[in-house]
């Protein structure tokens, strides 16, 4: 780690590694935008760990445009106690500090704001809301808005602040022809677009003075048509830094192209470092670059190929707020890792507090489990997510619990897709002293001989038979092809194209089978994170993966699918192949909760039928642990 902890300045703020927090909502401020305790504790919590710069959420310039109804405020003084608290909890935990200041744009909606969204242009960005394009005096109005939030930053004793010019905000909206369509000096070529970039910055420095940093954020490449591309933002970058820039932080994406933005597990970490590289070639200030990286080794190689002078590591914080100093003591292998999961971005999405599936701490620094009066010995049964948390709870709370698994691996179904949160709760409930046991069948006598005082018991779930297919050969369930356990003929066909569905065909696919899909319902790919559909879908349809919705069985003999398609009797559709494999779901069964009932106390745990209800269902099971 000799890169990742060498000492860096910017514009003479020095930093004690290279290691960088980036800017992520939290929804933790108040309705009125004000910093909170909790807020404060979340960044102190990062900093303690060994960050060397911690650059607060996007924090909104207008008092009216905003991104969301918790969104940080920096666009009257009347917020600078708050932001000043944060700032010296930042600092005196070992970090600079920095803010990022920000204006929605066409991102903000009415619903929120009460008032119509502004642009560079009336296009619609992800929703369907028009915006009201700007005159030049209102943008000359908001780039005085950035000085003055750029001040209230330094008042507050920020050590620097950044410019929010990616990821489909306002700047990054005046920066791209995706959608920027003026025609007067805001618009038009790259230079007339990149001019509210410049004034802004302009002004922001004019108001700072010459000593205090400013970093600049832009999506070096927008991956949608007409976005911005490195062709154009190496040369921007290079304006950014005759303007005043003293660093440029590298992302991607906007919010027509957000799994570049925020990264799902199938992209490989340090995804974006090509990019940063690019950028680096063009300019001399330094360059921060996010992307996925959650190891320090990925951090340690992008700095060492001259990618990067900085690595942000937003979420690979959010998951173990220590990594640095983990990384830093040498003892690397002990890092909570982020699994790119992208629950935190979830959550944030349905407007509650940001929460990671692997770090149940997140957020809730402050929070500790009430110990029992009571203890009790626990049972268990089933290691699916809400199980392994519903134990972890259990533990921390006092009570003596046991994990029984009757499969031979931990994590129920999705162990394959989740392992890294499987790794981690192993870790932590043997350091724990929970005793974990698998290929236990648990009945009225093995669960007899352990003398439970209560037993936790996980849904059973059966996989959905299709009632066309009595006797067909060549059919087999999704999850035996999943884990290896099947193999299938070349020419396949998908029965249900949920989460199961779409995993088995995306597997198949690599291995250069033709697949078909056949979903009953109007759209494929239901119950896989947002980012992770997309993705997947894209590379179904690469691979000439076929996809054939609303479809009713009619019969499946040894090599056809007859199907039909769309309401009423609909349109024959007859589908051959060689394997067939089932992937409509399952059943949820109380089975061995029933059985154990009349002799145990017993409390349900759900079962995780979709990989988008894992951090769910490690709730529920953290909330019954609390019920003990």
């Amino acid at each position: 780690m000799s890169l990742l902890f060498k000492r860096i300045s910017i514009r003479g703020l020095e930093l004690p590694n290279r290691i960088v927090m980036p800017p992520m909502g939290t929804q933790f401020a108040t309705a009125e935008g004000f910093v909170t305790p909790r807020q404060i504790e979340y960044y102190a919590r990062r900093a303690r760990g060994g960050a060397g710069l911690v650059v607060v959420e996007f924090s909104a310039v207008d008092p009216v445009q905003v991104a969301a109804a918790t969104q940080v405020r920096i666009s009257d003084d009347r917020f600078i106690p708050g932001l000043s608290a944060l700032a010296s909890a930042i600092k005196a935990n070992g970090a600079r500090a920095a803010i990022q200041i920000h204006h929605p744009g066409r991102q903000a909606s009415a619903k929120t704001t009460g008032a119509q969204p502004v642009a560079p242009s009336a296009l619609a960005g992800p929703s369907p809301e028009v915006p009201r394009e700007l005159s030049v005096a209102e943008i000359h109005e908001i780039e005085a808005r950035f000085a003055q939030a750029a001040i209230r930053a330094k008042r507050a004793g920020f050590d620097a602040v950044e410019l929010h010019g990616a990821h489909g905000y306002l700047i990054c909206q005046f920066l791209s022809a995706y959608s920027n369509q003026r025609q007067d000096a805001y618009g038009g070529d790259t230079q007339r677009r990149a001019r509210f970039a410049l004034e802004v910055l302009g002004q922001v420095r004019q108001a700072v003075g010459r000593d205090f940093p400013i970093i600049f954020r832009f999506s070096a490449d927008e991956h949608v048509p007409d976005g911005l591309s490195t062709k154009e933002t190496s040369l921007i970058a290079r304006w950014l830094e005759e303007a005043g820039a003293d660093a440029i932080s590298v992302s991607a994406g906007n919010h027509a192209s957000m799994e570049w933005a925020i990264q799902p597990m199938l992209m490989s970490p340090g995804c974006l470092a090509p990019l940063a590289a690019v950028i680096k070639k063009a300019i001399k200030v330094p360059v921060i670059v996010a992307g996925r990286i959650n190891d320090p080794l990925v951090a340690e190689r992008i700095l060492a190929q001259g990618k990067a002078d900085l690595v942000a590591m937003g979420r690979g914080l959010l998951a173990d707020p220590d990594l640095p100093e983990k990384a830093r003591e040498g003892t690397g292998n002990k890092i909570n890792k982020c699994i790119a999961c992208n629950t935190c971005y979830d959550q944030i999405l349905r407007s509650q507090p940001v929460a990671c599936l692997v770090n149940p701490e997140a957020g809730r620094e402050t929070e500790r489990e009430k110990t029992t009066t009571d203890p009790k010995t626990v049972l268990v049964i089933g290691a699916g997510p809400a199980g392994l948390e519903a134990a972890r709870v259990a533990r921390l709370r006092g009570h003596d619990v046991t994990v029984w698994e009757e499969g031979q691996t931990l994590g129920g179904r999705w162990s394959w897709l989740i392992h890294g949160y499987v790794t981690v709760q192993r870790s932590r409930l043997k350091e724990m002293g929970v005793r974990l046991q698998t290929g236990v069948r648990a009945d009225v006598t093995s669960a007899g001989a352990l003398h439970p005082d209560v037993v936790l018991v996980t849904q059973g779930a059966t996989p959905k038979s299709l009632s066309v297919a009595a006797g067909a050969h060549h059919l087999c369930d999704a999850d035996e092809v999943l884990n290896g356990r099947k193999t299938t003929g070349e020419r396949v066909v998908v029965i249900g194209g949920s989460n199961a569905g779409i995993e088995v065909a995306d597997m198949l696919g690599r291995q250069g089978k033709k697949v078909t899909v056949a979903e009953p319902g109007p759209r494929a790919g239901s119950g896989l994170e947002w980012h992770a559909r997309k993705m997947l879908l894209a590379k179904l349809a690469q691979r000439g993966v076929g996809i054939v919705t609303n479809v009713t069985f009619d019969k499946l003999e040894e090599t056809t699918l007859t199907c039909r398609q769309g309401p009423g009797p609909g349109s024959l559709v007859r589908l051959d192949a060689d394997s067939f494999v089932l992937a409509l779901g399952s059943d949820t069964n109380e089975e061995t909760a029933q059985t154990l009932k009349a002799d145990f106390r017993v409390i349900s745990l759900p079962y995780c039928e979709r990989p988008a209800d894992v951090f769910r269902a490690a709730q529920e099971g953290a909330r019954a642990a609390r019920g003990i």
